[in-house]
């Protein structure tokens, strides 16, 4: 029986062989990304970081580059399929998913929107987004991390910080609380949620009832703003602005607290993504007897803020608040006793659709 044997010349053309296909993909050529990054009035944007990473890799190799000060940016990767990022405060992140191949050169312009939800950005006092210093109206900004640092439960908590507001409440907890911006009517300020308003015609909003639930920032804009939104828009304009879900595991927030006097407060929120949709809700409730007879307070609040990307351009979004309360009214108490038949209940509901 004859042995096979296998001389080093044919071994060493069978490595060479099998190495081949290794060899020919490290040297594949690399793809080339480029482009421009502009604003919404069309300049060129420096500085903003462009990240690109393996999809499904969160460990992989990291590629970055920055836009020069003429907007442009290149990144040079290896054939596969990335994510790749593009963001710089105060614009919106943008984050698309790509397959590149060998040698391609893609040639990609992007238009960067302003943050909305930014501290930096201003939405209410122009037709279009713009950042704070380029605004000729006199403005201020209240942010979610603001809002938690003051535990503000309502709108009248926060607002009476601002210059220029005063409040006005007619007696304890669910009493009317009306908002005077610079001196004005109170109903010469025209009250948005999400670009909605929520005053009744030609009236005032009773803020008594609002609270700060799903709200992550809230811009006010002193002077006359009627060009843009009507002719009850004298003083100013009070906008609020919804959260809006960005992870893509959900993130979830629950309270609760109390105190003296049957005070009880909870609640909770809920967001994330999924896919091209977007969603917040919350809820919460506030609760108190008060300090005398006829003197309690019921507050439910339930919020909503739902958006479905159909592209980079095209969204559905549809915002939902409702607050309902249910409070007594102790009457005069001075020269008879107090009356325990006395109450007041309100219902504020908003609902738009963009």
């Amino acid at each position: 029986m004859k042995k096979l044997s296998l001389s080093p010349s044919f071994l060493a053309l069978l490595f060479f062989v099998s190495a081949i296909p290794a060899f020919s993909q490290s040297q594949l050529p690399d793809a080339h990304v480029s482009g421009t990054l502009t604003d919404p009035s069309g300049a060129v944007i420096g500085g903003v970081q462009v990240t690109a990473q393996s999809e499904g890799a969160a460990s992989a190799q990291l590629w970055s580059a920055t836009s020069t000060t003429a907007g442009t940016y290149h990144l040079s990767l290896p054939p596969g399929r990335y994510v790749i990022h593009f963001s710089l405060d105060p614009f919106a992140s943008r984050e698309f998913t790509w397959d590149l191949s060998p040698g391609e050169s893609r040639t990609v312009d992007l238009r960067l929107e302003l943050e909305r939800l930014s501290s930096s950005v201003l939405v209410t006092a122009e037709a279009e987004p713009v950042l704070r210093p380029q605004s000729t109206a006199p403005t201020d900004v209240f942010t979610r991390e603001v809002i938690d640092q003051r535990q503000s439960v309502s709108i009248p908590d926060l607002l009476q910080f601002s210059p220029g507001v005063t409040i006005v409440r007619t007696g304890a907890n669910g009493g009317t609380a009306s908002l005077f911006l610079d001196g004005g009517n109170s109903n010469f300020t025209k009250v948005l949620v999400d670009g909605a308003p929520i005053n009744p015609p030609g009236g005032a909003v009773d803020f008594s009832i609002v609270t700060l639930d799903n709200v992550d920032k809230i811009e006010i804009v002193r002077g006359a703003e009627s060009a843009l939104y009507g002719t009850d828009a004298v003083s100013g304009v009070v906008q609020l602005f919804s959260h809006r879900g960005t992870t893509r595991i959900p993130s979830a927030t629950l309270f609760g607290e109390g105190g003296s006097y049957a005070n009880g407060r909870g609640g909770g929120q809920i967001s994330g993504l999924l896919g091209a949709f977007d969603y917040s809700v919350a809820g919460s409730y506030l609760q108190t007897d008060g300090q005398g007879p006829n003197d309690d307070f019921l507050n439910r609040a339930l919020t909503g803020n739902l958006g479905y990307a159909f592209s980079d351009t095209n969204h559905l979004r549809l915002t939902l608040r409702n607050n309902t309360s249910d409070s007594g009214i102790p009457g005069q108490t001075l020269f008879e006793p107090p009356s325990i038949h006395q109450r007041y209940d309100q219902q504020l509901f908003s609902a738009s659709a963009q």
